[in-house]
């Protein structure tokens, strides 16, 4: 969702309406009773009669909710616990930037912006880490091959596991695992 379509806050500084305020605040609430109506079934719609209520109250110093840096606010905890859910059950097949918008029901550029907001890292850099933590889990817990573990953490092949893995921990997957299972044996 763009941020001209972010709901609307009051300002704690106060502002003079003048005249024109009652016949103002009759638009703007019109607009944005239109715009809750059209948020399920048309973006594009409820988008424009937002943008038209802010310009109806940027005169005033109203504008959109914004954090203090002007940026996007981040997800709902519901969003975030389902965007988890999702990403660890499909973690062997492609996962997309559309896909995990649309699961969260925002755009795909308001969401990237909430995301990265909300876990501290973009979509893709998430569900690398989530691939490299699965990959750990199945080198700890199974004998399989690193090329069937690539494949059961949606990697093309061992190949791509290793550059992925030596990326985000330093090391190769088969050191890591030598290391993991000498630490174990020590115990």
């Amino acid at each position: 969702m763009p941020d001209s379509a972010i709901p609307f806050t009051r300002h704690t500084r106060s502002f003079q309406l003048g005249d024109a305020s009652h016949e103002i605040s009759t638009e703007v609430s019109r607009l944005l009773l239109h715009a809750v109506r059209y948020v399920d079934r048309d973006e594009a719609i409820t988008i424009n009669l937002v943008k038209k209520a802010s310009t109806l109250l940027r005169p005033f110093g109203i504008s959109g909710v914004e954090n203090e840096k002007g940026s996007t606010c981040g997800l709902a905890p519901w969003q975030i616990n389902r965007l988890k859910r999702f990403v660890d059950d499909r973690i062997s097949r492609p996962i997309s930037l559309e896909d995990l918008a649309a699961l969260v029901r925002l755009s795909t550029s308001y969401f990237a912006a909430s995301f990265k907001t909300s876990f501290g890292m973009t979509p893709h850099s998430y569900v690398v880490s989530r691939r490299v933590e699965h990959a750990k889990r199945r080198m700890l817990t199974t004998n399989a091959s690193l090329c069937e573990i690539a494949l059961d953490c949606g990697l093309a092949d061992q190949s791509h596991l290793s550059r992925v893995f030596r990326r985000a921990t330093g090391t190769t997957p088969s050191a890591w695992r030598r290391y993991a299972a000498r630490a174990d044996l020590a115990r």
